[in-house]
């Protein structure tokens, strides 16, 4: 007789769940999208936005490669299994074995990040051409001063990924997916005060030392708003937490595996951020800037309509096998037709994304307003990649599942160096072109190595699993992809219509939902089950909205 699972696991199905998060991070995106609105109105592609987005990126790139992938693989697996055995003891040493491991390989790393201020800021923004061509001197000692006030941002992202690790190990997902919404609302406010105090455009020597203190400060402070209020959530669940580096007896051998496979995959995601880094800032002002609004606005159908089917199937993944198959059978299917609908938005509403930070930016009269033209043709590039990453969401989940981590780190990782590999290999030519070809190759890089991680990832996960989890996909797959080519014909022979931004976002929005319904229509009428699933889906969306998490 199978034990029983934790009376502490929630309750809801999966597409409840996944509908439940799919509400919230919709809000959080929204938000999300809304916060960079804010620095493109506040900051934009200046000198000071420019120094300010790449200093940034250095915590987050070092909290990776020390243990960001590490704790994501490791978190909602070794938990939800104890938890799915009824083993609740178990679960809580090892969430408290997590948080101990976090903070003392993370404390560490944090202080280095500050007493290594100066030569870490100094070796992204000289290239030559690049940020500090603002002045050289000046972007070097903003962007020292700006990492010093960056550096808790390591330990305290560690602590949110154990958190939501172990809140969504309980299939608890509320708190975790509105927590990137406090966040954004700490950072926006951030932002509209300096643009209300400081003029952006000003050159370095001339910006007061207040105002990169506010910058940095208020950022940090949106960091710790996205990891601290989960510790209220996770202490309501009864979660016994101790003071310990030692896992439960098997769970460390099985930890280590998982953890140096999960470090390789994002190691190798990082190194295509410092290429990006290193390639943006050789091309003068804006780059960096522009290549995160394309970020953030390609992240919103992911975060929307793939994250939430990884993240609500992925507990599901470690329990019964035959249950398991079947969860991720659906979720595939139902992923790959959210993430071609959600690329297909992309490219259609593509204009009008470029009108409307062109119309905010406070850098479109300046050095950055080449960069910023060359937004929509970044986001075309970044589309097809989509599909590649949603694939990498939730195939690696499953093959952390089956303890394959191996497998997985291989998968996803090769992809992210082919990536990193054709942006090194091909900077030089870009870069002559000016700051739009290299923005464009950026793009591709990135498509063409989630596209190859996904292929992989397929391949291994049939090998793991077995082909009847993936039965249908390809059928899937290619009625989706009909239709997403249908949809984007269609949005653009619609007028163009973005000569204000309101006509702009509104435009924008329907070309968008015309290249999402194409793939709808399609895989109602050529692919039924699947269609089932999504409609399925969009009805546990609306129930989500009235749950609770």
């Amino acid at each position: 007789m199978s034990p029983s699972p934790s009376t502490r696991l929630g309750g809801q199905g999966l597409l409840a769940a996944a509908g439940l998060v799919a509400v919230v991070t919709l809000l959080s995106r929204v938000v999300g999208v809304a916060r960079w609105f804010a620095f493109s109105s506040s900051v934009g592609s200046t000198c000071v936005g420019q120094v300010y987005t790449t200093v940034n990126q250095i915590p987050n790139v070092l909290f990776e490669i020390a243990a960001g992938g590490a704790l994501a693989a490791v978190a909602v697996p070794l938990v939800a299994r104890h938890l799915d055995r009824g083993e609740e003891d178990l679960a809580d040493r090892t969430a408290s074995a997590l948080l101990g491991w976090t903070v003392v390989v993370l404390l560490p790393v944090a202080l280095l990040v500050a007493l290594a201020a100066g030569p870490l800021a100094g070796a992204l923004l000289d290239a030559p051409g690049g940020a500090a061509a603002c002045s050289a001197e000046e972007a070097r000692a903003a962007g020292r001063l700006m990492l010093l006030l960056f550096a808790p941002q390591v330990l305290l992202y560690g602590l949110g990924i154990v958190l939501t690790g172990v809140l969504q190990a309980h299939r608890r997902f509320f708190a975790a997916a509105l927590a990137p919404l406090v966040s954004s609302a700490v950072v926006i406010a951030t932002y509209l005060v300096f643009g209300a105090r400081y003029e952006a455009q000003m050159p370095l020597t001339e910006l007061p030392r207040d105002g990169l203190v506010l910058l940095a400060l208020g950022t940090t402070l949106g960091v710790a708003a996205l990891s601290l209020p989960l510790l209220l959530p996770a202490s309501r669940l009864g979660v016994r937490w101790r003071p310990t580096l030692r896992f439960p007896a098997g769970s460390g051998r099985v930890a280590g595996s998982l953890a140096v496979a999960g470090l390789l995959t994002v190691g190798a995601q990082q190194v295509f951020t410092v290429v990006v880094l290193v390639v943006g800032n050789s091309v003068g002002v804006g780059a960096v800037p522009v290549w995160t609004y394309a970020q953030t606005v390609y992240l919103l159908p992911y975060a929307v309509l793939v994250v939430p089917l990884a993240t609500a199937a992925f507990p599901r993944l470690a329990g019964d096998r035959e249950q398991a198959r079947g969860t991720l059978r659906r979720t595939a299917r139902a992923l790959v037709v959210s993430a071609l609908a959600g690329g297909a938005a992309l490219v259609a509403a593509r204009a009008e994304v470029g009108a409307v930070f062109l119309a905010l930016d406070r850098g479109a009269d300046g050095a950055g307003r080449a960069a910023l033209e060359a937004l929509p043709a970044t986001l075309a590039g970044l589309a097809p990649g989509l599909l590649g990453f949603g694939l990498v969401a939730l195939l690696t989940r499953s093959l952390y599942a089956v303890d394959r981590p191996w497998w997985a780190a291989a998968g996803a990782g090769g992809g992210w160096l082919a990536a990193a590999a054709g942006g090194i290999a091909l900077a030089g030519p870009a870069a002559a072109g000016g700051v739009g070809d290299v923005l464009l190759l950026l793009a591709l890089a990135s498509s063409a190595g989630m596209l190859v991680s996904g292929a992989a990832l397929l391949v291994l996960t049939r090998r793991a699993w077995g082909r009847p989890a993936l039965a249908g996909l390809a059928r899937t797959s290619a009625v989706a992809l009909a239709g997403a080519v249908l949809g984007v014909v269609l949005a653009e022979l619609l007028p163009v219509q973005a000569s204000t931004m309101g006509d702009a976002l509104a435009w924008g929005t329907v070309r968008g939902v015309l290249a999402m319904a194409g793939v709808a229509v399609a895989v109602a009428l050529l692919d039924r089950e699947t269609g089932a699933l999504v409609r399925d889906g969009v009805l546990a969306r609306r129930a989500g909205s009235r749950a609770g998490g």
